[in-house]
């Protein structure tokens, strides 16, 4: 007989969240094609997922534009010269007529000083190890001393202290490794069923790669230990059937 009564004080908290504040970025942009994102949901965390990710892979053009779309969106003067600087950075002298128009977008963001450093290099292209007015946003130039996107935070308890698996999760989605992320946050859900924003990012996998064998041997296992299922297990349920139907 389950027994019955109020909720744990975190599970309650995480029901007072709105689902869309316990998403990461990380689980919709790792297969988002679209060059323009939604910096109102996503906010800084999407342009360091997406610093992190060009840091990696510079030949990702589809993250270099959404990073710099986002900061034009956001208006944030700095973010755009560091991710354009990683754009000339890593299309050299390729590109020309998508540095041009990218250049002339950011030009009522930059400085003169910015501007004319980039417009010189138009046809002759940037390398990493240009000399060119610095910036803290950029994750390719060598010239830099501090990257603000890939400040690595340090726990107290160094090793000892164990991950949270939404932290490995968007880990392993950064190495577009979806299947394993899919993986850890399944067996973290059964195990902490109260944790809303484990549910969320796992339901945005199902959707993103319309997994809905997954999502229903999840569904049904949540049901039969009892937790309660919420709204937008409920949805993705609904949007899943009408798909199929179509």
């Amino acid at each position: 007989m389950k027994k019955t009564g109020p909720a744990p004080l975190d599970r309650q908290r995480s029901r007072e969240t709105p689902a869309s504040e316990l998403l990461e970025p990380a689980f919709h942009l790792a297969e988002c094609r679209s060059l323009q994102i939604d910096g109102e949901t996503w906010g800084d965390k999407a342009t360091d997922f997406l610093a992190r990710g060009v840091a990696r892979s510079p030949v990702n053009l589809i993250a270099q534009i959404q990073r710099l779309n986002l900061y034009l969106a956001k208006r944030d003067a700095e973010g755009t010269y560091g991710a354009l600087l990683d754009l000339f950075i890593t299309l050299g002298e390729k590109g020309l007529l998508i540095r041009r128009r990218m250049l002339l977008r950011a030009k009522p963001l930059l400085t003169d000083e910015q501007f004319q450093a980039l417009a010189m290099r138009l046809d002759t292209g940037v390398s990493a190890s240009d000399p060119m007015p610095p910036s803290s946003s950029s994750v390719l130039s060598k010239g830099l001393t501090g990257i603000r996107q890939l400040v690595v935070r340090i726990d107290e308890d160094g090793n000892n202290r164990q991950r949270d698996p939404l932290d490995e999760a968007i880990e392993y989605l950064e190495y577009s490794q979806i299947d394993k992320a899919k993986e850890v946050l399944e067996k973290a859900v059964l195990e902490k069923p109260g944790r809303r924003d484990l549910q969320n990012n796992l339901l945005a996998i199902y959707r993103a790669s319309n997994d809905r064998e997954s999502f229903t041997t999840m569904y049904n296992k949540l049901h039969e230990l009892g937790t309660g299922i919420s709204g937008e297990w409920k949805e993705l349920a609904e949007y899943f059937s009408r798909h199929n139907a179509l």
